[in-house]
């Protein structure tokens, strides 16, 4: 569900309109990010995640907690028109970024499938399925909050990274 909030926030951020095809390839990143930590995870093993297990909250809350106050400070930004704003997902690295913080957990739930001794191909398959699906529609969702609400949609959108942030953060993190 990280993907899907990251969707909706990131295309309340395009107040002007994402083409469809760079929803598909965004989609499409972070699905094949997922398909790749599931797979690590499930092929891993424990050493895999006692090498990223102790890091990842933290890795995930910063990359989040970058992007989201990015979008705060350009939300609040009064000399451009909409359509002159650049976008967050503009840049290959911000695609990065955030397909890599929010695929972090498919990491632990490959190790769980890994452990349950089951085939690899069709959860992993199914589970990538249902990212490309959730983003999909999160950015669609976003681009409807994003016209209808403006910049101020932009604001929350931040708010929502720079949380799931600290909810990675709280969970992985190893803070309680």
């Amino acid at each position: 569900m990280d993907n899907l909030a990251v969707a909706v926030a990131a295309g309340c951020q395009g107040k002007g309109s994402l083409p469809r095809g760079v929803i598909l390839q965004i989609s499409g990143l972070f699905a094949l990010a997922h398909f790749v930590m599931f797979s690590a995870g499930f092929w891993g093993g424990h050493e895999l995640v006692r090498w990223i297990g102790a890091i990842a909250g933290w890795v995930a809350c910063g990359i989040l907690v970058y992007i989201g106050g990015h979008m705060i400070l350009s939300s609040r930004k009064q000399t451009q028109t909409p359509c002159e704003q650049p976008g967050l997902l503009t840049s290959v690295k911000m695609r990065l970024l955030l397909a890599f913080a929010t695929s972090l957990d498919a990491l632990f739930v490959g190790m769980g499938l890994g452990l349950t001794q089951n085939q690899w191909v069709l959860p992993v398959l199914l589970l990538a399925g249902c990212v490309l699906i959730t983003s999909i529609s999160g950015f669609y969702m976003g681009r409807f909050l994003g016209r209808r609400f403006g910049s101020v949609m932009e604001a929350v959108g931040g708010v929502i990274l720079i949380l799931i942030g600290v909810k990675l953060l709280l969970e992985r993190g190893g803070i309680w």
